[in-house]
C-alpha cells in the first residue's frame, strides 16, 4: 500500500496542520491490511514526519517504508528493497512526533523542555515527549552489533586552562539539588588538542551484505540545567559484508561535542563524567582539571 503526502498538503508557503495521514488513508490502510491474506508493506511518501502509530501497532502490517519524494527512479529502488535485492540502510533525519505535538504553539521557538508549563521541547536533542520514531531510526534486513575498541577514559584540562576557570552551575531536578563544575569553552586555550578518536567494530549478523550508518551520541549521567537530552557526535557510513566485522572511527572534539550553550548563550564544558554511546554500547569519559 502506498500512502502519505503530496504537494497538496505540504509545499513552500503551505504547512500541514496535522501529523496524521490526510483524508481517509488510515481507514484505507487498516481495511486493506484486514482483508489481505498476506502481510502488508506500507510505503509512505512525504517530506516530513507522520503519526503512523495506527500502523506501527497493527500486527497485519509487516513493514513500513518511508521513501520521501523519491523521484523517477524511486519505483525501481523500492522494488529492489521489497524483493530483497538491496539491503536498506536509511536513517530518519528527524524525530517523528505524535499528533499531540501539534498542540505545541507554533510561535514558541524554545528548544528546551519546560515541565512547569507542559512544554516538551523540540528536536531530538531536547524533546522529552513520546515518539513515533526517533531521530536516526532505521531498520535493515541485517542485525548489527557494536564493540568499542578504544577510547580514552580520562581527559585532563591541566595544560590548556588558565587559573580560576572552574565555575559551578546550580542544578535543581525535582527535589534533588546539586552543583556541576564546568569551564567556559571560549576561555580554553588550544581546546582542539583534546580531540580523540573512538574506534568501533561493527558486525553484520545477517545473510546479506549492506551499508550501515554508525551513529555516535553523547549524554550526561545526570540532567544538567539547559543541557540536551542527547546529541549526535558524528557518524560513519560503512559497507558491511554478511557475517563479518568491519572497523571505523569517529572523531570527538570535547569542546564541540561534549559542551552545550548555557542560558546566556555561552558554551560550557561540564567537568566529570560524559557518556558516549553507539547502539547499546556505552563508554564513560571523565574530564577533569589536574
Amino acid at each position: 500500500i502506498v500512502a502519505g503526502l503530496s504537494t497538496i498538503q505540504e509545499t513552500e508557503d503551505l504547512d500541514r496542520v496535522s501529523l496524521l495521514l490526510p483524508g481517509k488513508q488510515m481507514d484505507l490502510v487498516s481495511r486493506v491490511a484486514s482483508a489481505s491474506k498476506r502481510p502488508v508493506i506500507l510505503v509512505l511518501t512525504g517530506g516530513g514526519p507522520l503519526d503512523v502509530s495506527f500502523a506501527e501497532t497493527n500486527q497485519l502490517i509487516a513493514s513500513i517504508l518511508w521513501v520521501g519524494y523519491p523521484g523517477e527512479a524511486g519505483g525501481k529502488a523500492l522494488a529492489e528493497i521489497i524483493f530483497g535485492e538491496f539491503n536498506p540502510a536509511g536513517r530518519l533525519p528527524m524525530t517523528w512526533y505524535p499528533e499531540s505535538f501539534t498542540n505545541v504553539p507554533m510561535n514558541d521557538m524554545g528548544m528546551r523542555a519546560d515541565p512547569s508549563r507542559g512544554y516538551p521541547g523540540r528536536t531530538y536533542r531536547f524533546y522529552t515527549g513520546s515518539r513515533i520514531y526517533g531521530f536516526g531510526h532505521g531498520l535493515s534486513y541485517s542485525d548489527f552489533s557494536y564493540k568499542l575498541l578504544s577510547a580514552p577514559s580520562k581527559l585532563s584540562l591541566s595544560r590548556i586552562t588558565e587559573g580560576g576557570l572552574r565555575k559551578r552551575l546550580l542544578n535543581k531536578v525535582e527535589k534533588e539539588v546539586y552543583e556541576v563544575d564546568h569551564v567556559r569553552v571560549d576561555e580554553l586555550q588550544n581546546c582542539n588538542s583534546l580531540s580523540f578518536l573512538v574506534h568501533i567494530s561493527v558486525t553484520n549478523h545477517g545473510d546479506l551484505d549492506g551499508n550501515h550508518v554508525v551513529m555516535l551520541f553523547s549524554k550526561w549521567p545526570k540532567v544538567i540545567r539547559g543541557s540536551p537530552e542527547t546529541q549526535l557526535v558524528g557518524f560513519s557510513r560503512l559497507h558491511t559484508i554478511s557475517n563479518k566485522s568491519i572497523e571505523t572511527s569517529i572523531l570527538v572534539d570535547p569542546c564541540e561535542h561534549l559542551s552545550f550553550a548555557d542560558e546566556q548563550g555561552k558554551r560550557i564544558l561540564p567537568l566529570g563524567h560524559h557518556i558516549l554511546n553507539v547502539g547499546d554500547v556505552e563508554h564513560t569519559v571523565s574530564i577533569e582539571i589536574f
